[in-house]
């Protein structure tokens, strides 16, 4: 066992005319945020006996002896570019921070192994399955639990191991499952959970991502986004002329500029064409779709519907002025198809590609990381969630292409030097053996947005396989998982993914990248004061219960 593991943090001088019988009279605010490191088992079960730096920050503003630490955590991101936004408060709120505030609590923002700089192995495209084995469920939990039982901050006289003090975790989406896995797992280890849109239940088949997106639309624009794809897979998926043209009016499409500048469309080719397999045209009609997850109908897919159900604002159903005399009316539920038929529709949709302003759309593109590649070795190996197609589904609104095969396919391609250490299929029993979304964790608090496109894999899941359990706001004692198989929480109205861990009270060129938008909703701020209120209550109620114990 190595003598200290928890390095780096700076030391503190007794703030004048103040002894060390006062400490609630101290001053932490001037402890560094860091970062810190922790030289970390790159495998904590097995035999390989080699340590890694895992990355943290720390900020003791508010703490007071005998306060919580509060865990905020990054999940599958470096973790860098939330520091201000969630360790800081830069520019809003963050639920880490004023659970930190309320509670006299020490704050910490986490580093997941395999991202950012807590790097066991160089990670890039030629990182191997021998390195990535490191990479599970497991290893990245016990992290936490091997860092907590070490914990210590220069300048802190008083423990903050979890034996002696609450940890509280705080996380959304992946990092929300993780808190739900763990409180589960390690009870001892984290007293108090906040998941918020906490993808609990691992499986391979994730088709209803889409479907929850369908759910949001306008009716009309559902209806002509199936009759799109139902035609864009009939023709695209033959080896003809009539693909081929289609291709190429997609990628023309695709190119165009608002106002019908074709600078960049004219440049298209017959040859870009036929190069451009099935799968990737399709994806090209629903590229409005792309920033839905965070931003939801009304901020990233209305303005494609707009321009689609009024003929681009002209209510004339063709562009070459032949025909003036029939307009559709916007407020319609039929759509472009059913009234028009589906010609009319292509012209529609490939227009309103053309003329949507995709640069004004929320949502920045991600800066290059290449430890993003270690999403796909978790997802490939255990946790699922391929987003394919349901042919069987009505309201089917993404490609027939994608399917299992392609899915697993892509799998195996992009860890092709992995043999033997990628599994035929995810292992989502690593995950599930904690319960999935039947699990009943005690002080724990799961919220979710009612128009996620995960929640169909969280607690408050609408599918017809899911439990349905009722969600309420009644505050289960301490210890104690609710009462009648409810779980404890909020679904937000009209929300999206993780809309509550943060509040932008003060826009910033940041708001929209994905790096920071991805704990809060960048739309509303109410998910935020409710989450917040109601988990403040909860801990007021679970906290004076907490008992010393040995760890």
């Amino acid at each position: 066992m190595l003598a200290s593991v928890i390095t780096g943090l700076v030391c503190l001088a007794a703030a004048a005319g103040v002894s060390a019988s006062q400490p609630e009279a101290r001053d932490y605010s001037s402890i560094g945020v860091g970062p810190y490191w922790v030289d970390m088992p790159v495998d904590h079960f097995g035999g390989y006996n080699a340590t890694f730096k895992n990355r943290y920050w720390v900020n003791a503003t508010y703490y007071k002896p005998g306060g919580p630490v509060v865990l905020f955590d990054s999940g599958e991101q470096d973790a860098e570019p939330l520091l201000g936004y969630y360790l800081q408060d830069y520019h809003g709120i963050s639920a880490a921070m004023a659970t930190a505030k309320e509670f006299g609590g020490v704050a910490i923002l986490w580093e997941h192994r395999y991202y950012g700089k807590s790097l066991p192995f160089p990670v890039n495209a030629n990182t191997t399955g021998i390195q990535y084995q490191y990479l599970t469920t497991e290893q990245a939990l016990e992290d936490v639990v091997y860092f907590a039982k070490q914990f210590s901050v220069d300048g802190i006289d008083d423990s903050l191991k979890p034996g002696d003090t609450p940890w509280i975790w705080i996380g959304g989406s992946y990092p929300g499952a993780r808190g739900a896995l763990i409180r589960v797992r390690n009870p001892e280890i984290f007293y108090a959970v906040w998941a918020s849109s906490a993808v609990v239940q691992a499986q391979v088949d994730f088709w209803q991502y889409y479907a929850q997106a369908e759910r949001s639309l306008a009716r009309n624009c559902s209806a002509d986004w199936v009759a799109i794809t139902k035609y864009g897979d009939t023709v695209l998926s033959q080896n003809t002329t009539d693909a081929t043209y289609l291709k190429y009016r997609i990628l023309r499409a695709t190119a165009g500029k608002p106002g019908g500048n074709a600078t960049l469309a004219d440049k298209v080719t017959w040859a870009q064409a036929e190069a451009l397999s099935y799968s990737s045209a399709m994806s090209q009609l629903r590229v409005a779709l792309g920033s839905y997850q965070y931003f939801g109908f009304q901020a990233s897919i209305q303005p494609f519907c707009d321009l689609l159900e009024s003929f681009n604002n002209t209510g004339v159903p063709t562009w070459d002025n032949s025909d003036t005399s029939v307009q559709v009316p916007f407020s319609s539920e039929a759509g472009i198809a059913a009234t028009y038929g589906i010609d009319k529709l292509v012209d529609a949709w490939l227009v309103a590609i053309w003329e949507l302003d995709r640069d004004s759309l929320p949502g920045s593109p991600l800066p290059s990381d290449p430890t993003g590649r270690s999403w796909t070795w978790q997802y490939c190996t255990e946790w699922g969630y391929y987003q394919i197609a349901n042919a069987d589904n009505p309201h089917n609104i993404i490609s027939v292409s994608r399917t299992y095969n392609s899915s697993q396919a892509s799998c195996l391609t992009a860890f092709k030097n992995s043999t033997g250490l990628m599994p035929s299929t995810p292992n989502v029993d690593a995950i599930n053996k904690y319960g999935g979304w039947n699990m009943t964790p005690s002080n724990v608090m799961f919220t979710n947005g009612q128009f996620d496109p995960w929640r169909s894999v969280t607690m408050d899941s609408p599918e017809p396989e899911a439990p349905h359990r009722n969600v309420t706001t009644t505050i289960p004692k301490c210890n104690t998982p609710p009462a009648n198989n409810d779980v404890f929480g909020i679904t937000h109205a009209n929300m999206v993914h993780v809309s509550d861990q943060r509040v932008l009270l003060t826009p910033d060129a940041n708001h929209t990248n994905f790096h920071t938008v991805g704990f809060y909703s960048p739309i509303a701020t109410e998910p935020f004061y409710s989450g917040m209120g109601l988990f403040g209550m909860a801990l007021r109620e679970w906290l004076p219960c907490f008992e010393q114990h040995s760890v």
